[in-house]
């Protein structure tokens, strides 16, 4: 293995464990939306249908159930979105 695959590697476990924490760091400064647990379960759904297997087998009935009664959270803002928001001062004007 050269060293660019070890630090390709290196960098993707680093991804793989460090996202969770840090989104929910995020969630807690509203810079993002709260982690939800459903919204991964609505993705293997999809992904498992797509290749045409059945999504009961992988995940549960309970899973595959809460996953096609869920809908997205629309209450929250992304942060680049409030910064636009009309109405709001967003910088003071430069005369």
């Amino acid at each position: 293995m050269s060293n660019a695959e070890a630090a390709g590697t290196a960098a993707i476990a680093a991804a793989y464990f460090l996202k969770p924490p840090i989104h929910k760091a995020l969630a807690k400064l509203d810079l993002a939306p709260d982690p939800d647990p459903v919204a991964h379960d609505v993705r293997t759904v999809a992904f498992l249908d797509a290749l045409g297997l059945d999504p009961i087998d992988a995940l549960g009935a309970e899973a595959v159930t809460a996953a096609a009664a869920w809908t997205p959270d629309t209450t929250w803002v992304p942060f680049r979105d409030r910064l636009r928001t009309p109405g709001r001062l967003v910088a003071p004007a430069i005369a």
